[in-house]
């Protein structure tokens, strides 16, 4: 799943930026729903990113080791 994210990322850098731009929201907007309202549902979504965000990471480290521009 990391190297086809990682090809997915090289070839669409446009979606790629896409989403890491709707994580980023949706971790500020959840956040800010836990801490103003006191509401922990938002907490399933702060899960969410956190699992996503070493997907992220993995993925740039097989890019920039294997695939080459």
């Amino acid at each position: 799943m990391v190297r086809q994210y990682a090809r997915f990322s090289l070839n669409r850098p446009w979606a790629h930026r896409l989403f890491l731009l709707t994580m980023a929201l949706m971790l500020m907007v959840s956040v800010y729903q836990v801490l103003a309202n006191e509401s922990l549902v938002y907490i399933a979504n702060i899960g969410l990113v956190a699992c996503i965000v070493p997907l992220f990471a993995m993925a740039s480290d097989y890019k920039r080791k294997y695939l080459h521009d």
